[in-house]
């Protein structure tokens, strides 16, 4: 396993990665192997995951995460260099920005996406269980963007 500053090193790639959503895998992946010695594993949710099923079709500016506990997570951040501002962690040299809206997700052991980026993986919420959220969000807020995006994602 790498130590911190072997992953600080693998962040700063970031800047050089044009494309926005491969941008924010990679930086969840490096989270994702910071976390790891923890046994904590982060999941990509909300519009990062809608993005990631729809090949890019939707669009959305940070990275919504997962994890079962925070107070390390503030701590691997700040490690990485990401500062707390509000409700977000930010690195402006990265032009990067995460939120961690959830804690552990129920049914967490529902199937996941593994995405291997080059030596590191991270992890996206199950196909099945975003469609579910979002028809949720459709249903119970009538979220009209919700139903259009569970018709792209089925």
């Amino acid at each position: 396993m790498e130590n911190i500053l072997e992953l600080q090193e693998k962040l700063k790639k970031v800047i050089s990665i044009e494309d926005p959503l491969k941008k924010r895998l990679w930086t969840l992946a490096v989270i994702t192997a910071a976390l790891h010695p923890y046994k904590i594993r982060p999941i990509l949710i909300g519009g990062g995951a809608v993005e990631y099923y729809t090949f890019g079709g939707y669009s959305t500016f940070d990275i919504d995460i997962a994890v079962s506990d925070h107070q390390i997570l503030t701590e691997v951040m700040d490690n990485l260099g990401l500062k707390k501002q509000g409700r977000y962690w930010v690195r402006e040299d990265l032009d990067i920005v995460i939120e961690s809206p959830a804690g552990i997700l129920e049914g967490e052991d529902a199937p996941l996406t593994e995405v291997r980026i080059e030596d590191i993986n991270c992890y996206i919420i199950g196909l099945e269980d975003l469609i579910i959220d979002r028809l949720n969000g459709y249903v119970h807020w009538q979220w009209e963007d919700d139903r259009r995006w569970v018709m792209k994602l089925i």
